[in-house]
């Protein structure tokens, strides 16, 4: 018989095993994943189809594919990184895209894969009678036929030919228009050449049957067939490029081209529509003539930052759905969560208050009252508070914000600028062209003699006494306090970031994946996983840092290892910064801005 004590002892180990279980079951939270989303972008956009109007895509460069459900525009994984010029579908779980390169790609309503064309010349236009009767169209004369199972080359036109676009009233009577006025019939058996009467390019082609279809070319000419012959409809006698035309009738169609260009035919005349913008429109598509979709890949518009957008029309006016400064956003700083600035190259700064990104009125930005003057190139920023901000351009000028409008520091005598960091408002730093570094110390900038006279693209500092510059060639400068002087780095690839945690915990990001590590002793080289190039890097600490660059990569590191992340657009980042661990932004090419969350 077992005495109390010993059973006294099995009940109390029985106990604690249950409060051991207890209490690893509740200190076990589910792990935190960190996500990048789509916060604005510019991105230069091609060609626009849907299967209605809550199921509409968009493709464009950098392989990029948008898609709109009705509310949001949101991007997909095109699994490229190539400019995608044309997109068509059978339906929204069948749909086409294709571009530089030979690309096709293919949607079957969970994944875009890619599929073998058999070329590599751009393709233009897309366009099919059903999902097994695909018709391909590009550069070097260049037609290409989906059966359902493969890609086959068409015999058509003369070889050195581009065509432009591609459509059909049946698979039967199919129309293709290129460069020098060309265009191409298809009955089913052979392409046979139609006199079009001009030499004029053509870059797209529409119609509501065989016997009535449009085709728009350069210098504002629209062409109609009428089952018999081609004649001019429209000649603005202007230089604007028309681009793209689409309608829902023979009496409601559009055609849009360069700088903000919309017109309307009703059927017995042309009217242009007011946009208000300067984006180059490059195709149009609606699922109505009360809900049309216009894209674009250039503005010819330098206000709020040279945007383009994404239009949209309901039947009485044109709007703008979406849309982002189309320069690249070079460089990111912000004091808090809602104090956020980003620089763009096409001269504008862009603020973040909390609720959206808006355009700030910065007159130093504008162009000089000179012949062939340009806005500033701003290429980096930095502040020590929300009313203390300093940016940088290209053409060696340097701004300041005092918390209610920017104004100049200095004229356009400094070599080019490319980056700017400080350890107080009175302690600024400022890199360019030339190995020049310049200091600021409250009251006037002076230059340093940094010993070298290679580009300097990056700078940071844990102190106004610890102070690293990088650059072209592997450079790599430190300041004491006293001198700079040059560090080994044991590359001579090109570094174009730099941040640290401490003075010996600093990263240096740059050329074919290159991350760089200092201890406070030497550098050495990390595995990066990537061979795309890095041109920033920032992070909260020494065990979570990120580094942007080429193909929207976006790496992060956890103490231990770096790895790859998911951006949700493939174009180049430039660079990054964040409020804290859970609130990251990311800036680039075509005005993107992307923010990283811990979900």
């Amino acid at each position: 018989m077992r005495s109390r004590s010993a059973m006294l002892r099995e009940m109390l180990t029985l106990c604690a095993l249950l409060l051991l279980s207890c209490s690893d079951d509740r200190g076990t939270s589910p792990k935190r994943e960190f996500q990048w989303s789509l916060e604005q972008t510019g991105i230069w956009l091609c060609s626009v189809w849907g299967s209605s109007g809550t199921d509409v895509f968009a493709a464009g460069y950098d392989g990029t594919i948008l898609h709109y459900d009705g509310v949001d525009w949101s991007p997909m994984a095109s699994g490229t990184d190539v400019r995608l010029e044309g997109i068509w579908g059978s339906s929204g779980t069948d749909v086409f895209a294709v571009g530089e390169a030979g690309t096709i790609l293919h949607y079957n309503g969970s994944h875009w894969r890619t599929m073998t064309s058999g070329t590599n010349v751009v393709l233009y236009g897309v366009w099919g009678s059903s999902g097994t009767d695909v018709f391909a169209v590009g550069s070097s004369g260049t037609i290409l036929h989906y059966d359902g199972a493969d890609w086959s080359p068409m015999a058509g036109g003369p070889a050195n030919e581009e065509y432009r676009g591609v459509w059909g009233s049946s698979g039967t009577d199919v129309f293709v228009v290129g460069r020098s006025g060309t265009i191409l019939h298809y009955d089913g058996s052979d392409w046979t050449t139609m006199s079009s009467g001009t030499y004029r390019e053509f870059r797209s082609v529409w119609g509501t049957s065989g016997t009535d279809v449009f085709a728009v070319s350069v210098l504002g000419t629209i062409l109609h067939y009428d089952g018999s012959d081609w004649s001019v409809m429209l000649s603005l006698g202007t230089r604007e490029y028309l681009q793209g035309v689409w309608g829902s009738s023979s009496t409601d169609v559009f055609v849009v081209g360069d700088l903000g260009t919309i017109l309307h035919y009703d059927g017995s005349d042309w009217s242009a529509a007011a946009t208000g913008t300067g984006t180059r429109f490059r195709s149009v598509w609606g699922s109505s003539g009360t809900d049309v979709f216009a894209v674009g890949d250039w503005s010819y518009n330098w206000e709020h930052g040279n945007r383009v957008e994404v239009f949209h029309y309901d039947g009485s006016e044109w709007s703008a759905m979406t849309g982002g400064a189309s320069g690249p956003l070079t460089g990111v700083w912000g004091s808090s969560d809602v104090d956020v600035f980003a620089v763009s190259g096409y001269g504008a700064i862009l603020h973040y208050e909390g609720l959206g990104w808006n355009a700030m009125s910065c007159e130093p930005c504008e162009p000089p009252p000179v012949p062939g003057a340009t806005r500033e190139l701003l290429t980096g920023i930095w502040g020590s508070s929300d009313v203390d901000v300093f940016a940088v351009s290209a053409y060696g000028r340097i701004l300041r914000y005092d918390g209610s409008e920017w104004g100049t520091m200095t004229s356009r005598a400094y070599p080019g600028l490319h980056g700017c960091w400080g350890a107080a408002s009175t302690d600024v730093f400022a890199v360019g062209r030339y190995g020049r570094i310049y200091h600021y110390d409250g009251s006037d900038w002076d230059t340093m003699s940094s010993g070298t006279h290679e580009i300097l693209a990056g700078v940071w500092g844990s102190s106004g006494m610890d102070v690293l510059a990088v650059g072209e060639a592997g450079t790599i400068l430190h300041y004491d306090g006293a001198y700079w002087s040059r560090m080994t780095s044991g590359t001579d690839r090109w570094i174009h970031g730099v941040w640290g945690s401490a003075g010996n915990d600093v990263f240096a990001v740059g050329e074919s994946g290159m991350v760089l590590h200092y201890d406070g002793f030497e550098w050495s080289p990390m595995t990066s996983g990537t061979d795309a190039t890095l041109r920033g890097a920032w992070g909260t600490s020494g065990t979570n840092v990120f580094a942007v660059g080429n193909n929207g990569t976006i790496l992060h590191y956890d103490g231990s290892k770096w790895s790859a992340m998911t951006a949700p657009l493939r174009v180049r980042l430039y660079g990054i910064c964040g409020s804290s661990e859970g609130d990251v932004l990311a800036v680039g090419a075509y005005g993107t801005i992307l923010r990283g969350t811990l979900k």
